[in-house]
């Protein structure tokens, strides 16, 4: 509440604190932090991994991928639509896309979206219509864009990077990740999925991406 500085109840969360702290320096911080625009991802990685995430050496990089699109509005399930949602927003194109599906298929696109095999039709017609693509290519993005997506930290990171750059002078993003150890268990393999994350984002994000577990 304090990073995000939310309103409740028609009060930002840092007013409810300034009569009950008496310490000048605490006060201070916390006016400090909540005077920072920020985005916070709060989550259970456990609730949040799909079952065959966790078999997989990027486990971490992949529920962190999930939840930063899912924080933007994107599909958080399939991160190869959320990479066309994505570059349709660029394109400025993603509304008028939703319209044209709607049209087709009588269905809204975020209700749709995670069954997007049994909407093939009405998602081409969609893209041809809003990104002027030929039927053909389409169809042949259609067919092959989950198996052309690749993931990488280094891509990650740099995608959230993107992100806070277009927020302005000094957006923050805090992923707070509830339930980390019992995750990781003992696997080694998964704590360095998690170390090499906290690492790029450090590179690439220069302190404006924060990553508190518990």
């Amino acid at each position: 509440y304090l990073l995000e500085n939310k309103l409740v109840d028609n009060k930002y969360a840092v007013e409810y604190f300034n009569e009950k702290i008496k310490d000048p320096m605490l006060i201070a911080d916390m006016r400090k932090s909540s005077d920072i625009t920020t985005d916070v991802i709060l989550f259970n990685i456990d609730s949040k991994s799909e079952s065959q995430f966790k078999s997989s050496r990027d486990a971490i990089l992949k529920v962190f991928n999930k939840v930063f699109d899912e924080m933007q509005g994107y599909c958080g399930s399939l991160p190869w639509v959320a990479d066309m949602e994505r570059q349709m927003v660029k394109e400025n194109v993603y509304d008028k896309f939703k319209e044209e599906f709607y049209k087709e298929s009588g269905s809204l696109w975020e209700e749709s979206r995670e069954d997007i095999f049994y909407e093939e039709d009405s998602v081409i017609t969609s893209l041809m219509k809003t990104r002027n693509m030929s039927e053909e290519s389409a169809r042949n993005w259609f067919n092959k864009a989950e198996e052309n997506y690749t993931l990488s930290i280094e891509k990650f990171a740099k995608r959230v990077s993107q992100y806070l750059e277009s927020k302005g002078s000094n957006h923050h993003v805090v992923f707070l990740v509830d339930e980390i150890g019992q995750y990781i268990g003992d696997d080694s393999q998964l704590m360095l999925n998690l170390q090499t994350v906290v690492e790029d984002l450090g590179t690439y994000c220069g302190g404006k991406c924060w990553v508190i577990v518990t």
